[in-house]
């Protein structure tokens, strides 16, 4: 299959189409705002219609301003939207079981792509989105082959202990869950020790810049969330090869 194929576009056309209902996740989660009920510009609070809320052609064809004053729309909106569908592809790329395990993992990685962006927004990550996510990933073990015991185990315990000993300083609950949920996902326990090596190598590549360019102090945290996301998504897709090269 390539990504030129119709079950590809259907899937990337879908993912747009969750992507746009990300971003009002990320926009009301956060802020327990009901998630019902017609979007609205942040800056002057009018209604949009259907005509705006159409995923990146909108933006597009408003040249990233709002219809009705004018202001800047951010760049979360299409970028978000844009991330879903092609995480949508990857699923259906990766996923050679079925179609119907591609949706379900098409749809984790949708809900670690908003919980991420929520994360880097509040560095929090929602129990709403956080404990579906761990939901269907058991489900999604189970679907694929078996529900694994030691990788989630083994994830969720390394981040405990940094929360237990830091007295969640370091680390927040939303880390443990969403570790635990990694873990069944990626079932294999060697598959979480390598999710854990890239995720904490991503994060050191954005931090050092960071506190070398004064961007952010010692003492504050980055939000994890992303890291581990672009952790799980690498070993995904290369994780038998990376495991070749290092045993």
């Amino acid at each position: 299959m390539n990504i030129t194929d119709p079950l590809a576009i259907f899937f990337f056309v879908l993912g747009l189409v969750l992507g746009s209902f990300g971003n009002v996740l990320i926009e009301r989660l956060p802020k327990n705002k009901k998630i019902s009920g017609r979007s609205q510009c942040p800056k002057c609070k009018k209604q949009l219609g259907n005509l705006d809320l159409i995923p990146i052609v909108s933006f597009m064809l408003l040249q990233g301003k709002c219809r009705h004053c004018s202001e800047r729309i951010s760049n979360q909106y299409p970028l978000v939207e844009l991330g879903s569908g092609i995480l949508f592809v990857i699923a259906l790329l990766i996923t050679p079981v079925s179609v119907f395990s591609a949706i379900f993992l098409a749809v984790i990685l949708w809900l670690m792509l908003i919980m991420s962006v929520i994360d880097v927004k509040t560095h929090t990550i929602p129990d709403a989105l956080n404990i579906p996510f761990v939901i269907l990933a058991i489900i999604y073990s189970y679907v694929t082959g078996y529900i694994p015991i030691l990788a989630p185990l083994i994830a969720a315990g390394f981040f405990f202990a940094q929360w237990r000993m830091s007295a969640g300083k370091w680390v927040g609950s939303g880390d443990i869950i969403l570790a635990a949920g990694i873990g069944f996902l990626l079932g294999n326990w060697e598959y979480v020790l390598v999710m854990l090596g890239v995720s904490y190598i991503a994060g050191s590549l954005v931090a050092l810049p960071l506190l070398f360019f004064k961007k952010k102090g010692e003492k504050e945290h980055l939000a994890f969330g992303p890291f581990l996301a672009i952790g799980t998504l690498v070993v995904l897709m290369w994780g038998d090869l990376i495991l070749r090269i290092l045993i």
